[in-house]
């Protein structure tokens, strides 16, 4: 990576991660989604972007003419590897049990050619539901991002140059997130829709002696949505779950180019699942996924107490990328479970004050 005259000046650009399997990783954009499930959930994935796309820095030639550092990787394309749990928030109210909200915590860890991103995020969501059984929740969560910069890895084009870093440099700083939830199961089979920011307070991170490169955090904006349709081309075994999701980044210019995905998953029997999504920057086209899902049966799931699914997808990427390519790899696992305390006995105390008496005594 041949770095030159960066200065001082911050960069501002899309820096959040991309996920294919985005209907099932809602939280990691939208704190508000914390417990809608009802059931305390595990989520990890792995998204392996641009394979291929390799550092062909070693093939550019340098003033300095010093042969190119052995740390220099070969494939410096995206690499996202992430975990989350969510939990419901429940309260009992005149007997009855009610949905007040969840808690989440992730662990995000986005790796760019030499850059290292690593996010530590803890949110927090509230719930009211209407009385005609749709539910509105607001979310906010707050994220402890670290950027690292392995210096080894770049190569220089002056040798000595006191702006570029020479080894592993780091900066963190705490983010915050807003996010809106609306979810009507009177819609179709089910319908939801999502709103939210990250990075609400923007954050510049400095790299390399006396902070010579700067970065900057940039607002992202999300809106997604998306309904089950039942009876999928008349077959009560099959469901189909179209969605959609646009991201975009607030800059002091305004909006960049936003990213849109159109999604359509068919759902057989909720054992298998296939689909498609068409992924598009700007005006331009810039990948169509495949899309394959599973949910293993599971003992002691009768109730529906539990549920996993196991996915993957892979993007052929469509845009003048393609040449640098081999398409993009996710692995997405979903397993969610409940938790049910035992009810507590009712306690009866006796007491001569209060034991049954005649009532001629009265």
């Amino acid at each position: 990576m041949l770095i030159a005259g960066l200065g001082a000046l911050p960069l501002v650009a899309q820096q959040d991660p991309m996920y294919t399997h985005f209907t099932f990783n809602k939280v990691l954009y939208n704190p508000a989604y914390a417990g809608a499930s009802g059931q305390f959930c595990l989520n990890a994935i792995t998204h392996q972007q641009w394979l291929g796309y390799d550092d062909e820095t070693p093939y550019i030639k340098t003033q300095s003419g010093l042969p190119v550092s052995d740390n220099i990787a070969r494939n410096i394309a995206p690499k996202t590897t992430g975990a989350g749990f969510t939990a419901p928030l429940r309260m009992k109210l005149k007997g009855n049990t009610i949905d007040i909200g969840g808690v989440y915590a992730g662990f995000i860890s986005d790796q760019i050619a030499y850059e290292n991103n690593t996010y530590m995020k803890f949110g927090l969501a509230g719930a009211y539901n209407l009385s005609s059984g749709a539910n509105v929740r607001l979310g906010v969560d707050f994220t402890s991002l670290t950027k690292e910069l392995d210096g080894q890895g770049l190569r220089y084009h002056d040798p000595g140059d006191p702006l570029i870093p020479t080894g592993t440099s780091a900066d963190t700083r705490v983010t915050m997130g807003l996010g809106a939830y609306y979810s009507d199961p009177n819609i179709m089979g089910g319908a939801w829709g999502s709103l939210s920011m990250t990075h609400l307070m923007p954050q510049t991170f400095a790299y390399g002696p006396s902070g010579a490169i700067q970065i900057t955090t940039a607002r992202h904006l999300y809106l997604a949505g998306g309904v089950r349709m039942d009876n999928f081309m008349g077959n009560p075994s099959m469901t189909l779950d179209p969605a959609f999701k646009i991201r975009t980044v607030m800059g002091k210019g305004g909006l960049v180019k936003p990213e849109l995905d159109l999604q359509g998953i068919a759902n057989w029997n909720e054992l298998f699942a296939g689909g498609l999504n068409l992924r598009s920057y700007g005006t331009g086209l810039d990948a169509l996924s495949v899309i394959l899902g599973y949910y293993p049966p599971l003992l002691g799931n009768a109730a529906g107490q539990q549920k996993l699914r196991v996915g993957y997808s892979y993007d052929i990427t469509v845009s003048n990328l393609v040449r640098n390519s081999f398409g993009t790899h996710e692995v997405q696992v979903n397993y969610c479970f409940m938790i049910s305390l035992p009810e507590r006995p009712e306690i009866i105390y006796r007491h001569p004050r209060w034991m049954e008496h005649s009532p001629e005594i009265d």
